[in-house]
């Protein structure tokens, strides 16, 4: 049925929906990246709102944008440029204020004018029914809990804490008595659209992966989910998640008792095989809205669908449910919108955009300059050819009696002045500089050789040996700390995000000394544990160290008879190749905190107390590496060696 409604500013075309609707527009695991694609995002928002946010006026309608955790991250991180008084934390809470202010304005100006129809709802005439609701991420809690609590406070959404354990957590309970958006659950009631005596219920909840001792130990301070643990995330169980279980279990069977015919939909910050175990035991749950583990999956399973929603901007899901007059759920939809094939006609203009580049000025700037030099056999013949540039820079002058160009070149002026044109020219010609100009981040670092890894091993190791000890053999970094990749002209903001895997507070680096059995042992340890599952359980790069993956693979499974030791190389300083390590020999390195804080793994129980902090970051150190080079980077062939093989 459709009915012309006169609002006081034109007719609009009502459709009755015979009952309520829900619209629930979903995303994941943004990293806190504010200019990696958040406008783009927020574009496809606007781009799509009609689809996304189907008639999102009357008080049948509900509209949810739902962030399933890991909006932040490494909260605790300075460096801006524009305004150095700001932390990673500061910046990102405020870009997810403008996101869900940009959101809601998008859900509103649905079909009339945005400032007209805004008035008219203030003016109590027209019903418009927003909210936002988040569950952390273990990214969240990278900054501790009175940094979360914060943001709880100050922004307009409800967080669902479902398996926040509240008599373990004293802080949290506190707040919760003052604090009505920090909920177990949250209940939304929409009127029936004919039926006055008919209410349709839908119930949210929020679950975050509970392994804060392994994520983010001694960070969470008066916060305590059940099943906490320092246990990874494959490691986890059915039996170790029941309390995480039981909790849901609770809140649904409670709603359902009472409420039959009502929705259920969890927001699980999991990861999507612990979303299915949870599905399993709590089979009443209509809609599971998946972050944590980076997927773009939809799945069916009994009468539960689980969406999983990617990371870093790249989709929205768009659900939508629709009741009829009886109170049954009778339509159930969901649509992906991708950010990347999103029409970007008017982006530059984008508000957000323009916010970014007004309130960040200085940090939008380009800052890092990347020249590759391609290989020393690039070099080497372009050196053979550069008497020929000289020549035609000459020519071009019109000098071309050889008796003329002989006492010109005489003058150190002048010679200088045909070098550096020739220089040029031969640069724009032979390709010198025209190679690579970008170290990309890709999931591939987790596992396999990575340029971009080779490169900050190596900037880490080079600021440690000039300014802090001179002896240090190699430098380690986990792949799971590096978020960003550098290309010619990066600003400050991508920059920041190089090292933005693992909280500042965690991000300490180390020095100890450690034989090479030793160090044989702990590279071992990672590569199996990484071959188990190469995407959860990330591979550790080194600075001077080729490690044979393959190699130490086919030892473990029988398929070769050679020691383990064969599979690791050490670089000679002398000679620059790797050579096979020498397993009685005192090798100083530097690692990170987290990695040797791990108990879940046997080598860093093992050599932990060799260690002492050298009181700087990775951060740190990389941000020194560019400042003492001027933020430019050369490609080197070090650079491009295959240091894993």
């Amino acid at each position: 049925m459709i009915t012309g409604i006169n609002y006081g500013l034109r007719d609009v075309d009502y459709i009755s929906f015979k009952g309520a609707k829900v619209n629930i527009a979903a995303f994941s695991d943004n990293h806190g990246n504010i200019t990696n694609g958040l406008t783009d995002l927020l574009n496809t928002f606007d781009k799509n709102k009609n689809e996304i946010f189907p008639n999102s006026l009357g008080a049948s309608v509900v509209n949810i944008l739902a962030i399933v955790g890991d909006w932040f991250i490494n909260p605790s991180k300075r460096g801006f440029i524009t305004r150095p008084e700001l932390t990673n934390g500061d910046l990102q809470n405020l870009a997810l204020q403008k996101t869900i202010e940009l959101v809601k304005k998008s859900a509103l100006h649905n079909n009339l004018k945005y400032e007209e129809l805004l008035k008219k709802v203030q003016e109590g005439l027209l019903k418009f029914n927003f909210e936002t609701i988040y569950t952390m991420g273990n990214h969240c809690l990278d900054g501790g809990t009175r940094f979360m609590l914060n943001v709880m406070r100050k922004n307009d959404m409800k967080t669902l804490i479902t398996n926040v354990d509240l008599e373990k957590s004293p802080l949290i309970k506190k707040e919760m008595e003052n604090n009505p958006k920090i909920l177990k659950s949250y209940v939304y009631e929409i009127p029936d659209d004919k039926n006055p005596n008919l209410i349709h219920k839908v119930l949210f909840l929020g679950i975050t992966i509970p392994s804060m001792d392994f994520y983010n130990p001694g960070l969470c301070e008066g916060l305590e989910f059940y099943d906490n643990s320092n246990q990874k995330d494959t490691a986890l169980t059915e039996q170790t998640l029941q309390g995480t279980i039981d909790a849901v279990k609770k809140e649904v069977d409670r709603f359902k008792n009472e409420n039959p015919k009502g929705v259920v939909v969890l927001l699980s910050h999991m990861g999507e095989r612990l979303a299915e175990i949870v599905r399993k035991d709590v089979p009443q749950i209509n809609h599971i809205l998946n972050g944590h583990d980076h997927l773009n999956t939809q799945s069916n399973v009994g009468k539960t669908s689980i969406n999983s929603l990617g990371k870093d901007n790249e989709m929205i899901k768009a659900i939508n449910f629709e009741f009829d007059d009886n109170g049954d759920l009778v339509k159930v939809s969901m649509t992906p919108y991708f950010t990347s094939t999103t029409l970007s006609d008017g982006i530059e203009s984008h508000p957000f955009k323009k916010f970014l580049d007004e309130y960040l000025e200085k940090d939008m700037e380009p800052i890092v300059s990347v020249d590759e030099l391609k290989s020393e056999d690039a070099l080497s013949a372009a050196k053979e050819n550069f008497p020929m540039y000289v020549n035609i820079v000459l020519s071009e002058l019109g000098v071309y009696k050889p008796e003329l160009r002989n006492s010109l070149m005489q003058n150190e002026d002048f010679k200088n002045l045909i070098y550096v044109q020739a220089k040029l020219k031969m640069q724009e010609t032979e390709g010198v500089k025209q190679g690579m100009t970008k170290l990309s981040y890709a999931k591939e670092i987790r596992y396999q050789n990575s340029y971009l890894m080779n490169f900050l091993t190596s900037a880490v190791k080079s600021t440690i040996k000039e300014k802090i000890d001179s002896d240090i053999f190699a430098a380690g970094i986990q792949s799971s700390i590096v978020r960003g990749g550098l290309e010619d002209g990066s600003n400050n903001l991508a920059v920041m995000k190089v090292f933005d895997g693992v909280s500042e507070e965690l991000s300490g680096v180390q020095m100890g000394e450690i034989t090479g059995e030793e160090l044989t042992g702990m590279i071992v340890e990672n590569i199996l544990d990484n071959i188990k599952d190469k995407n959860r359980n990330t591979i550790i790069h080194w600075s001077d160290i080729q490690v044979d993956r393959r190699k130490i693979d086919s030892i473990n499974n029988g398929t070769s008879s050679e020691k383990y030791s064969d599979a690791v190389k050490v670089r000679n300083p002398m000679s620059g190749m790797f050579e096979p390590i020498d397993l009685t020999k005192t090798y100083k390195i530097a690692i990170g905190k987290k990695y040797l804080m791990k108990d879940s793994i046997e080598w860093p129980k093992k050599i932990r107390n060799k260690f002492e902090p050298m009181n700087k970051t990775y951060n740190e150190l990389f941000r020194l590496y560019l400042s003492d080079h001027d933020y430019k980077i050369h490609i080197t062939p070090n650079t491009k060696e295959n240091r894993i093989l």
